[in-house]
């Protein structure tokens, strides 16, 4: 019991890590663009800014097969041991970068270099620490297990928000911004110990005596795991980037509340989210993962409108409202979404297969949301959009949901997954 307590400590401490830079610095990003790009076009540095934010997303799933591989063929706790420090490294330069009134245009160069870097690192990441947790996890326990994996992500969430709150305060000083990411450094190496003593999962050691197949074949054997993968990943970017990120921007467009007040108010939705990633975890368990995500997909068609028109009201009780509708779904859904993705897969292909296609959704949807919705609304004048952006990728995902069910079963059916701990 306490080896498999190290092993889920050590998954989950460096999955909100990674989030924790993640986040920080898409929260930070009006911050980043008043110090990394020129001051005579706001919208211009602002809409740059969420650029270098998306282009960290954009390089993820190459990250994914990188890190995936190592995981299909050297082991996911290998895997998770180089990935956590590799993502450090450049989230701790991030807080040494000189701005560009002292080097110019060099500053947004190289704050793009560390997040492309960050990014590339962060792409195997949570995939693995999901897919090392469920293969340690009883059969009866599998989604919630994965659920946890995704909730302290939301520690991590919670961490960046804070500190962006601290930041977003007067008092604090001009080189305020810059404590947050300095503080990565000392965690990762908490996390890099925890993980050095961890053990390899069974369903890994039992593969590995089949070899690890090329990814070329694995796209060929896989082809609609992949797909289906990647319309999941699609919604989980739209509905964990909308609320818990792009808002921040949002409440500046439709009301006039303070940067502390809107963090705080994200704040609180991430805090019922992580309570509903368990909640639809456990769910998932009893009920199989594709009623409980199905159910979630027809309620966000009918309630994204709902949401964000309390959110324009300008009424605080119900703009918390709206963010708190917004969490909720977002909670159900992902919850069971690393167990179903993972049991796409066979064991010998499954970090790559899960991180690349999971991480290619979320990048596309996820990543380039803050850039895509701050330029049609600026373009449109229309505020409605994060709504549409939100029904649009529930339609992606509601395909991939109703198409798993076979692929699951196949799956479930070769003889390599027989007396293993995942599935």
């Amino acid at each position: 019991m306490q080896k498999q307590g190290k092993n889920f400590a050590a998954a989950f401490i460096g999955t909100a890590l990674e989030f924790y830079d993640f986040a920080l610095f898409g929260l930070l990003a009006p911050i980043f663009s008043t110090l990394f790009f020129p001051k005579e076009d706001p919208i211009a540095a602002l809409i740059a800014s969420y650029c270098i934010f998306a282009a960290g997303f954009l390089i993820r799933p190459l990250g994914g097969i990188v890190f995936g591989y190592i995981g299909d063929t050297f082991g996911r706790k290998k895997a998770m041991v180089i990935s956590i420090l590799a993502v450090v490294l450049p989230t701790s330069l991030i807080g040494l970068l000189p701005t560009y009134s002292q080097i110019g245009l060099l500053a947004p160069i190289a704050l793009s270099l560390c997040r492309l870097l960050q990014g590339l690192c962060a792409g195997g990441e949570f995939s693995g620490a999901a897919i090392f947790v469920i293969e340690h996890a009883k059969e009866d326990r599998i989604y919630f297990s994965g659920s946890l994996v995704t909730a302290s992500s939301v520690v991590g969430m919670l961490a960046a928000s804070s500190m962006a709150s601290l930041c977003a305060l007067e008092a604090m000083p001009d080189w305020g911004w810059r404590v947050p990411f300095l503080l990565s450094f000392p965690i990762g190496l908490i996390g890099f110990y925890i993980r050095k003593n961890t053990q390899e999962t069974s369903a890994f050691n039992k593969a590995q005596k089949e070899g690890t197949e090329s990814f070329v074949d694995l796209i060929k054997n896989n082809f609609s795991s992949l797909f289906i993968t990647f319309g999941i990943g699609c919604f989980i970017g739209v509905l964990y980037y909308v609320p818990f990120v792009f808002m921040g921007h949002y409440h500046t467009l439709v009301t006039s509340l303070s940067m502390s007040t809107t963090l705080s108010i994200i704040t609180l939705g991430l805090v019922v989210y992580m309570f509903c990633l368990a909640l639809a975890g456990y769910m998932a368990d009893k009920f199989g993962p594709q009623k409980v995500m199905l159910t979630i997909v027809l309620a966000t068609l009918l309630l994204a409108y709902p949401a964000f028109w309390l959110i324009r009201s300008g009424e605080l009780s119900l703009m918390i409202q709206g963010e708190i509708i917004l969490s909720i779904l977002a909670g159900l859904f992902v919850g069971p979404a690393n167990g179903l993705t993972a049991s796409l897969f066979d064991v010998k292909g499954r970090c790559r297969g899960v991180s690349f296609s999971l991480s290619l959704g979320i990048s596309l949807f996820g990543g380039l949301t803050p850039v895509f919705l701050v330029y049609i609304i600026n373009q449109t004048q229309h505020l409605n959009w994060p709504a549409v952006w939100i029904l649009f990728g529930a339609l992606i995902a509601g395909v991939s949901i109703i198409a798993s069910s076979k692929v699951q079963k196949r799956i479930l059916m070769k003889p390599s997954l027989a007396n293993s701990y995942a599935f």
